[in-house]
């Protein structure tokens, strides 16, 4: 089969996937929590109302993350439509990537060696939990500690320290993303173990290697230019490294 046949296959067995999201996403966009009464009670209902969950969760990430002094702007009549379009849709992405993930799986295990399978399915759980500690660790360590570290040089030049809509959303969700990618290191190292791509000496023997590229990686995805955030993302990752190190040596220890 070609890939652009199986591409096409790929997506009808995700299709149903693709409508609950869109569907979700709807609902975060046009629909919050009202109080309305009925029969003489007061009830706290989901309704259609511009205060939507997407509103409101960018109300909430703006009043954790915008630093003290710093103003978003609308640069265009379609930022902050846009913006909560995006929130829309990263919210209706996590309520649905355990669907997502079975739709892929189910797609994907009939091809691939019971050896591989028993891989993959023994790494889904820790994945979850890696990738939303680290979501976690950015939104309440890196970013904030970010753009503390960045905006006081704004006041020292004398400049009107604003934040356009689109650039702290797409700013926000990057890096909760990377950083989710990023722990997700041992998940890789053990991956990469049990399908005997890399032998259980080699995360040893080249930590030195792994830890320079942590470093510069580091210091590439954060903006800040005193190193504090390069510091915060390269130490969990070093730590990271060494568990995932750890995990496969006791998996396949020496005889």
């Amino acid at each position: 089969m070609s890939f652009f046949k199986e591409f096409k296959e790929f997506i009808k067995s995700i299709l149903s996937w693709v409508y609950l999201l869109l569907g979700f996403s709807f609902f975060f966009f046009a629909f919050g929590l009202k109080e309305i009464e009925i029969l003489g009670k007061n009830l706290i209902l989901p309704l259609p109302t511009l205060y939507s969950f997407s509103s409101q969760i960018f109300r909430k990430i703006q009043q954790d993350l915008l630093p003290n002094g710093v103003q978003l702007i609308v640069t265009n009549p379609l930022s902050a439509f846009l913006a909560q379009v995006l929130v829309s849709l990263l919210l209706a992405f996590i309520i649905t990537s355990p669907f997502f993930l079975y739709k892929t799986m189910k797609y994907l295990l009939p091809a691939l060696f019971e050896k591989e399978k028993k891989a993959i399915i023994r790494v889904l759980f820790p994945s979850f939990f890696l990738f939303f500690l680290g979501c976690l660790f950015a939104y309440f360590l890196l970013i904030p500690s970010t753009f503390k570290a960045l905006y006081p040089f704004a006041v020292i030049i004398g400049a009107i320290p604003l934040f356009s809509v689109n650039e702290f959303i797409s700013l926000v969700f990057g890096l909760m993303f990377v950083s989710g990618i990023i722990f997700l290191l041992p998940v890789f190292m053990v991956l990469l173990n049990s399908l005997g791509l890399v032998s259980q000496d080699f995360w040893k023997n080249n930590w030195r290697y792994a830890f320079l590229i942590f470093l510069i990686f580091s210091a590439i995805i954060t903006p800040d230019g005193t190193g504090i955030t390069m510091v915060m993302l390269s130490a969990p990752l070093i730590g990271l490294y060494f568990t995932g190190a750890l995990i496969t040596r006791q998996k396949n220890p020496k005889s």
